[in-house]
């Protein structure tokens, strides 16, 4: 099990605004920004897999076991890859960020 590290960090604000916003806020802006960012590279993934039919561990191997090489894949091959990549990453921090609210 991979440990969880928290790292403690000071956010300098104007006093009208820290005056206003609460560390809850802030944690709950983050969250949002996280699950936007999920969601962006979650429909980047599904248009692939609507426009090849499968998901990307399938279009994967069809792609680097085909004879021949098609170029528009294997472009469209790194796209996706970056974008699950991506969707993984942003899944993981906003799941690490959701702890931080309970």
């Amino acid at each position: 099990m991979q440990k969880e590290f928290l790292k403690e960090i000071t956010i300098k604000l104007p006093s009208d605004v820290a005056d206003t916003v609460s560390i809850k806020e802030i944690i709950t802006l983050l969250i949002d920004k996280c699950l936007s960012k999920v969601e962006y590279y979650k429909t980047k993934c599904q248009k692939f897999q609507e426009k090849y039919g499968m998901d990307f561990l399938s279009f994967k191997k069809k792609v680097e076991q085909s004879k021949k090489e098609i170029f528009t894949e294997w472009d469209d091959l790194l796209l996706w890859e970056g974008y699950e990549l991506a969707y993984k990453e942003w899944e993981k921090k906003y799941k690490e960020l959701k702890k931080c609210t309970i």
